[in-house]
């Protein structure tokens, strides 16, 4: 409840109110150059506050009284009658930005042409797997990560190198596929498959028709002579 209350203060008093006067200032002809150039140094000083409280906010935040203590450095930057954001910037602000100007412009510079090259990249890689999914064609490693290698080719196997496989290794391999032969040097002869009686079957057809095993063949039977 009570963040609630101090977080409306200070936006009425450090942003809405500074705004509108801001508008006031410039909306003025001609401007007058002091207050220009006060609420110039109040928006720098509130700008760096912003920055350093949405970088740091969520260590510093849980400190006891934290909104307490907030509203109060931001009603002393904001109030005309104090002007505490003139004096933080000619005390503090001016001399550390006049000392390190050359560092902090090259630092910028370089910030940006960091972040702008990983952009590009991250964009390359995204339409590489883009045209990967839409061609259904494989993507690199190197295309992924954004940046293109070439990949080695596979060594291939040449025709001298074939031949010489096939020299050492084919007769091997031909006479592993013949038929093994006999040793008298005939081919093998397949087994026979005829069905062959066995003696207990054949005593029994024997018993069945009551012809003898051992029985040869019977006598011609004689022909009738005609008496004339």
């Amino acid at each position: 409840m009570f963040s609630i209350f101090f977080s409306v203060l200070c936006s009425w008093f450090a942003f809405f109110l500074p705004c509108y006067a801001t508008y006031k200032t410039l909306s003025q002809r001609p401007t007058i150059e002091a207050d220009v150039q006060k609420w110039c140094m109040y928006w720098s000083v509130v700008g760096a506050f912003v920055g350093f409280e949405h970088v740091a906010g969520w260590l510093v935040s849980w400190l006891p009284f934290y909104w307490e203590i907030k509203t109060v450095f931001l009603l002393f930057l904001s109030l005309p009658q104090i002007q505490g954001s003139t004096f933080v910037y000619n005390s503090y602000m001016q001399p550390f930005f006049a000392k390190n100007e050359r560092e902090i412009d090259a630092g910028i510079v370089s910030i940006q042409s960091n972040v702008l090259s990983f952009v590009q990249s991250r964009l390359y890689a995204l339409w590489e797997l883009l045209w990967s999914v839409l061609s259904k064609t494989p993507v690199s490693q190197g295309n992924i990560n954004g940046v293109q290698q070439t990949q080695p080719a596979a060594p291939g196997i040449s025709l001298d190198s074939a031949m010489g496989l096939f020299k050492t290794y084919g007769p091997s391999l031909l006479n592993s596929l013949k038929p093994a032969a006999t040793p008298n040097g005939s081919a093998p002869t397949p087994p026979s498959f005829t069905p062959t009686t066995s003696s207990s079957s054949v005593s029994t057809m024997s018993a069945q028709s009551g012809t003898p095993l051992n029985e040869g063949p019977h006598p011609p039977f004689p022909e009738p002579v005609h008496m004339s």
